[in-house]
């Protein structure tokens, strides 16, 4: 099995948020210019190749594949961000000694395998994307989303906030980031809010857009739909 290799958007899908139900993986956001870069990428590559190491690398040039570096708000590099059943669970930026790196990989979850839904991942449909979304499995979720044509990528375009938002696991201010816990486990009434709290009380501006998201989610019927669409306005 190849243990270091190089991921583009095209990729993205399957060698980075599929292959992490088998095993961990580790995203290096880098580019040739980089100079910490070049101090981190060989620590990383040297630690993925060891025998019985818990993570694969999958190295990113930012310079080639600006829209995932978008996607994941990568504002400095090097930026490392590690993947484990379809979700980004931890991360760091800048070049770090290896003992530090070495900590990083070895505190990792452990894979566990991947559901019967993300083994064979379709075209895709806006209900699978759906789905997804009330599973948590964001990441999943936005790449099912890209696929969307027609009617469907209309209201599919409304849901991608949410599936970033979860993807990336909620970065930002404490706010955020409960607001994400509590959206990654279902719980809409106190994702919503906590992000209101962020809107209002932190000017947030990726906090409505994701409340607006669930809301499309839960459809106009639902009592929190009714009790926070006008927030929004």
């Amino acid at each position: 099995m190849q243990r270091v290799f190089d991921v583009n958007q095209t990729t993205f899908e399957k060698d980075v948020i599929q292959r992490s139900y088998d095993v961990p993986v580790v995203v290096d956001f880098w580019a040739p210019w980089c100079g910490p870069c070049r101090m981190l990428g060989p620590v990383l590559e040297r630690l993925a190749n060891e025998p019985n190491s818990p993570f694969v690398l999958a190295k990113v040039n930012s310079d080639h594949n600006p829209e995932l570096s978008r996607r994941f708000q990568v504002s400095g590099i090097p930026a490392v961000k590690a993947f484990v059943n379809g979700r980004l669970v931890n991360e760091f930026v800048g070049a770090q000694p290896e003992p530090r790196v070495r900590q990083f990989v070895q505190g990792l979850p452990r894979a566990q395998g991947a559901p019967q839904a993300a083994a064979t991942p379709a075209s895709g449909s806006l209900a699978e994307a759906k789905k997804l979304l009330r599973q948590g499995r964001g990441c999943e979720a936005e790449a099912m989303l890209t696929r969307l044509g027609g009617v469907e990528q209309v209201e599919g375009g409304k849901l991608r906030p949410l599936a970033s938002f979860l993807c990336q696991g909620g970065q930002g201010s404490g706010t955020i980031q409960q607001a994400a816990a509590a959206a990654q486990r279902g719980d809409y009434g106190a994702a919503l809010y906590q992000l209101l709290l962020a809107a209002n009380q932190e000017q947030n501006s990726q906090a409505k857009p994701v409340m607006a998201a669930i809301l499309t989610l839960l459809g106009d019927a639902d009592p929190l739909t009714r009790a926070y669409k006008p927030q929004l306005a």
